[in-house]
């Protein structure tokens, strides 16, 4: 079974349909968009040069052998903008059923 590594990106709300394009664009299988609060304190928002804490949150599960490439397509997406981007590998994560179905891609309910 493919190894898979879900990438978690956030940034400033606006900012989603740029990620998911450069994400599924890269080769992740889906993306799911999600809408977001920030809670950070002021000083960090400066920092990172967020003023808005509304944000753009997506989560994208992707073959571990694309997440480097799917990072680098982000990146190149929302330079100069700030965000920040992260994998978590899935295979301790998910069941079996639940990690072929994101493995495979595409829309499945029931």
């Amino acid at each position: 079974m493919e190894k898979l590594k879900l990438i978690v990106a956030i940034a400033n709300h606006g900012q989603g349909e740029s990620m998911r394009t450069a994400l599924e664009g890269a080769g992740c299988a889906a993306c799911f968009h999600l809408s977001g609060q920030g809670t950070a304190k002021a000083a960090w928002l400066e920092y990172l040069g967020l003023s808005d804490t509304r944000r753009d949150v997506l989560l994208a599960p992707c073959a571990a052998e694309k997440a480097s490439a799917a990072l680098d397509a982000l990146r190149a997406a929302l330079e100069p903008a700030h965000y920040f981007a992260a994998t978590v590998s899935l295979s301790s994560i998910a069941g079996r059923n639940t990690y072929e179905l994101l493995a495979k891609g595409g829309n499945a309910h029931g």
